[in-house]
C-alpha cells in the first residue's frame, strides 16, 4: 500500500511537471509562428526586393527562424513524453512512446537537414564545399570539426 501510495505521489508530480513543459512547447510554437507571421507581412509589404538591405529578413530567413523554434518545440514534446511515461509505464505506454519518439525524431532529424541547406544555400556554399562545411543552428557556417553538435550547443544557438 505504501509503495502505490509514493507510485501516485511521483505520477501526479511528473504528470504536472510534463503539463508544464508541454505548454511551454505550446507557447514556443505560438510565439515562433506569430513572429514569422508579422515578419512575413513586413516582407510582403515591401514594395520590391532590390528595398531589401542585408538587416531586413527574406523569406528565407524567416522560414529558417521558423525551423529553429519548431524545432526545439519538437524537443520539448519529446520530453513530455517521457516524463508521462517515467512513473511505472505499461508495456502499451512504453510502446506508444517508443513510436512516438521516432516520429519526433525523425521530423526533428528531417527538419534540421532541411534547415541546415537552407543555411549553407542562403550563404552560398558551393555543393562541393558542402562536406567540408557543417552549419549550426544560427546557419553559421564552419569546418566540421568546429561544428556544434551536442543538444545543448543547438538549444543554446536557437534561442539567440
Amino acid at each position: 500500500m505504501a509503495l502505490q501510495h509514493w507510485i501516485d505521489i511521483l505520477g501526479g508530480i511528473t504528470g504536472g511537471l510534463a503539463s508544464g513543459v508541454e505548454a511551454c512547447a505550446a507557447l514556443i510554437i505560438a510565439f515562433a509562428a506569430i513572429q514569422a507571421t508579422i515578419r512575413a507581412i513586413i516582407q510582403f509589404f515591401r514594395k520590391s526586393q532590390s528595398e531589401t538591405q542585408p538587416e531586413h529578413p527574406t523569406t528565407e530567413d524567416i522560414r529558417l527562424r521558423l525551423g529553429r523554434w519548431l524545432a526545439l518545440a519538437l524537443e520539448f514534446e519529446l520530453g513530455v513524453d517521457i516524463l508521462r511515461t517515467a512513473v511505472a509505464p505499461t508495456w502499451l505506454q512504453i510502446g506508444q512512446l517508443a513510436a512516438i519518439a521516432t516520429i519526433r525524431t525523425l521530423l526533428n532529424y528531417f527538419l534540421q537537414q532541411e534547415i541546415d541547406r537552407a543555411a549553407r544555400r542562403q550563404q552560398g556554399v558551393e555543393p562541393e564545399q558542402q562536406s567540408q562545411v557543417q552549419s549550426d543552428s544560427d546557419g553559421q557556417t564552419m569546418p566540421k570539426a568546429q561544428s556544434a553538435g551536442s543538444m545543448a550547443d543547438r538549444v543554446r544557438n536557437a534561442l539567440r
